[in-house]
């Protein structure tokens, strides 16, 4: 019976590897070929953000030159006395064929229109509240500033962005902006020949979140303000890259891959619809999950009561290692797993010759916290500092553990004792900005002490000096005041 027992599960075992290789061939093919399918698009849309990136770079290029030539040939000397026709020759002609570009205005302080490029007779028109003209007024050092997108007052209402620079009087005063309208026809032009999906989104904007274009095309896009939107701080936070999210109105998940357009405030992103880049995917894995299905649920059929006992067993035995090696309040490690730990990496720092530093962290006045708040308070401060210490010490062979009470410890092979103090003055930096209430703690709010040791350790020491080390030194940050990093050897 014993016998025939064993050949029976022998059988079993071999039916679930046959299954399990039929479902991880039939999960890699897919995943493989979904990461290709996923890499082609965001190739294809890096290269569009790159082409458009740097066209609208050079275009805008040009129309700061034009606006520079006419801030040169403003300055030079005599050049007012010159008669009005030669003068408005002299003033403009770098931007006669410049294309796309409107008129190129020339304002006095007070917004007023001094010169413009299409006119002999400059029209009677105030610019003082266009935000071209009230940024160079009110700071000195914009340089060239791209607008918010306007309704033109001299093109009857044609849709345009404004480039503009401040003009200086001798004596460094505000004496005026020069600016140059850029129609944005320009950038739908440069939308029109470029091939989308129905549901992908070419969009310009401004770092602010100022939307300057967008296509497919909408009159309420103009002007329209994303810069409070969560994702759209990752245009923020990088200058290039790509991130999944819903960005626009529609509410449609979108793979955006962005680029700042070099030398101005403009960033522009290319975003494509996931469902749509992953649909040709779809229509693949469509044909492989039903036979990869059927040939899996042959197998199982077979070994279904042997696997539910096996996935039984090995839960009850996970669980049963998980809960011996954590600590039941905080879920980081505890004071045996540290012990093993340390055990572990000290010999493996001694062959290697490499440096093993240790943190010890202690809650500064921990008891009063308890007194004042209760435990139950308490627990959740140990809670707190725990996931606040586990988020600073993550590589793959840092261990956080709880050592006991209010403290806990930080093992951090390989790592120097200079870098240890930089991620132990890290902690501590972000427990005290929690700004946890602690009434009976200097600065009314929760704070740690920390202790750092570091040693290579030598044929016959004992690991146990580390820990010593490192406990004296964070005794000795307590004595010097608490809500401070403390090394040891200081």
């Amino acid at each position: 019976m014993k016998s025939h027992g064993l050949l029976h599960r022998s059988l079993y075992a071999l039916a679930g590897l046959i299954a399990i290789g039929i479902c991880a061939a039939a999960v890699a093919l897919l995943w493989i070929d979904r990461r290709a399918t996923w890499h082609q698009a965001y190739v294809a849309a890096s290269n569009l953000t790159e082409v458009l990136s740097a066209d609208i770079s050079r275009t805008i290029r040009v129309y700061d030159l034009s606006l520079q030539g006419v801030i040169d040939r403003l300055h030079e000397p005599g050049i007012q006395d010159a008669p009005r026709p030669m003068l408005q020759r002299l003033l403009f002609d770098r931007a006669a064929s410049a294309e796309f570009l409107g008129t190129i205005l020339i304002l006095d302080r007070d917004g007023n229109v001094r010169y413009d490029s299409q006119s002999l007779d400059p029209p009677k028109v105030n610019f003082a509240d266009r935000d071209f003209f009230q940024v160079h007024r009110d700071n000195p050092d914009v340089g060239m500033y791209i607008s918010r997108p306007y309704l033109s007052r001299l093109r009857d209402g044609d849709e345009s962005i404004g480039i503009s620079r401040r003009l200086f009087n001798p004596d460094g005063s505000f004496a005026g902006v020069v600016t140059g309208s850029l129609r944005l026809a320009y950038f739908r032009d440069r939308f029109s020949g470029l091939s989308i999906g129905p549901k992908d989104i070419i969009t310009i904007f401004r770092d602010d979140g100022t939307v300057i274009a967008r296509t497919p095309y909408s009159s309420q896009d103009l002007g329209a303000d994303i810069g409070q939107e969560l994702d759209f701080q990752q245009f923020l936070i990088r200058r290039d890259g790509a991130f999944v999210g819903v960005l626009a109105p529609d509410g449609v998940n979108r793979l955006y891959t962005f680029d700042h357009v070099p030398g101005t405030p403009l960033v522009i992103d290319v975003a494509m619809a996931v469902e749509q880049v992953l649909e040709p995917w779809w229509r693949r894995a469509m044909l492989v999950i039903p036979i990869t299905f059927a040939l899996f649920a042959s197998v199982m059929a077979q070994i279904v009561l042997y696997r539910r006992e096996t996935r039984l067993r090995q839960e009850v035995e996970s669980q049963l290692a998980k809960e011996a090696q954590t600590d039941g309040l905080t879920g980081i490690a505890n004071r045996r797993t540290f012990d093993e730990t340390l055990q572990r990496e000290w010999l493996s720092a001694g062959r290697e010759g490499q440096p093993l530093s240790l943190l010890f962290l202690d809650a500064d006045r921990f008891k009063r916290y308890n007194d004042r708040y209760g435990h139950q308070e308490g627990d959740e401060l140990l809670k707190i500092l725990a996931l606040t210490l586990r988020g600073k010490a993550r590589r793959p062979r840092d261990l956080v553990a709880r050592y006991g009470g209010e403290e806990f410890v930080a093992l951090l092979p390989g790592t120097p004792q200079e870098r240890a103090i930089e991620i132990a003055e890290a902690i501590r930096q972000a427990v005290a900005g929690l700004r946890a209430q602690h009434e009976d703690n200097e600065g009314g709010i929760a704070t740690v002490s920390i202790g750092v040791a570091t040693a290579i350790p030598q044929p016959g020491e004992a690991s146990a000096t580390l820990v010593e080390a490192a406990d004296a030194a964070v005794y000795r940050a307590k004595e010097a005041g608490r809500n401070r990093v403390v090394a040891a050897g200081d």
